[in-house]
């Protein structure tokens, strides 16, 4: 009888194990309680014990812990463990699941005030004939009071710059409106960057030529370290304050943008199913400044291990043979 009654507890101990996994990782939204989509606070959940855990706990306690969410969505980067951070994800119908594509996804930094990166699948579905809403407004799925007010540009020489464009998502009035969330907009300085001909504007032209028949994984995300641009100009770290709610708000020292899709553009499969061979990725970073006619060259080009080193995140999480070390200036179209 004992016995048996052992058995029955490591078996309901499994049981809630794997259920807990599950529900963690594709059932659960992580909503707090002010319905902001965040990442879990890990310190007060309970792990199961064993000698390996120990061991990979006490070797890592002082690296942020990672973890991939949304497996099926290649172009997300693994969510980091920090309380500065939320992730917001946005599907095109978020009430009534008519359009369950999804928009994008956001890292925003409560810190800063102002999104970290900003990823989505880029495809020529997404386009149509809506109009630009300029319908600028707080992320309902992040707290109000961690988001700057931006129902004016930021004032003086910086304008409310796109992540995600609001050109890329035109198919429907609700997708272009989740573009001008505040999760997707930071500080861009308007002559010579991200005005026209501006060397962001250039740099987002350069992407959308990357379109295909298969989808394009795009992360696009702000630097707010020292950076030291291809022509060697340093661009140091600074902060604005908003003249909307005269708080102030980090201004990124460089923006790039993680790209991936298949080498042919017309496979047919998804990227996670795909060889190392039959994939490229590679990432292109802008200095943060006035740089008019500037275009995209090999020399802003860099490996997504490069970028990974730089910002800390793991890109492409889903994608176990995205060909992360490689950056050919040949593949885009560049010599």
């Amino acid at each position: 009888m004992p016995a048996s009654r052992g058995l029955m507890y490591l078996v309901l101990a499994a049981l809630l194990v794997g259920g807990r996994y599950i529900y963690n990782n594709y059932v659960a939204p992580d909503t707090d309680r002010q319905g902001a989509t965040t990442l879990v606070d890990f310190s007060g959940e309970e792990e199961t014990a064993s000698a390996e855990n120990t061991a990979e706990s006490s070797a890592s306690s002082a690296a942020p812990r990672k973890k991939a969410k949304r497996t099926g969505w290649a172009e997300l980067p693994a969510e980091v463990e920090d309380k500065d951070l939320y992730y917001a994800y946005h599907t095109i119908s978020e009430e009534d699941s008519r359009d369950n594509r999804r928009t994008y996804t956001a890292c925003f930094s409560r810190e800063l005030r102002c999104p970290l990166w900003v990823a989505a699948p880029l495809h020529r579905s997404y386009t149509g004939d809506i109009e630009r809403t300029d319908s600028y407004q707080s992320d309902p799925k992040l707290p109000t009071n961690i988001q700057p007010l931006l129902s004016r540009s930021y004032g003086g020489e910086y304008s409310r710059g796109h992540l995600l464009g609001s050109a890329e998502r035109t198919s429907s009035r609700e997708a272009n409106i989740q573009t001008f969330y505040v999760s997707n907009i930071a500080p861009q300085l308007r002559d010579g960057f991200n005005a026209w001909g501006g060397a962001w504007n250039n740099l987002e032209a350069f992407v959308d030529r990357q379109l295909c028949a298969d989808t394009l994984y795009v992360v696009t995300g702000c630097l707010f370290t020292e950076y030291e641009d291809t022509d060697g100009t340093v661009i140091k770290p600074t902060t604005h304050s908003n003249r909307n709610d005269s708080k102030r708000v980090g201004v990124p020292t460089a923006y790039y943008k993680a790209l991936l899709r298949t080498r042919s553009g017309r496979s047919g499969k998804s990227v996670r199913e795909c060889k190392a061979q039959e994939l490229k990725c590679a990432a292109f970073i802008v200095g943060h400044r006035s740089a008019q006619g500037r275009k995209p060259s090999a020399e802003e080009m860099i490996s997504i291990e490069e970028l990974e080193r730089l910002t800390g995140f793991e890109f492409f999480a889903n994608v176990k043979n995205a060909p992360k070390h490689e950056a050919n200036a040949r593949d885009w179209g560049l010599q």
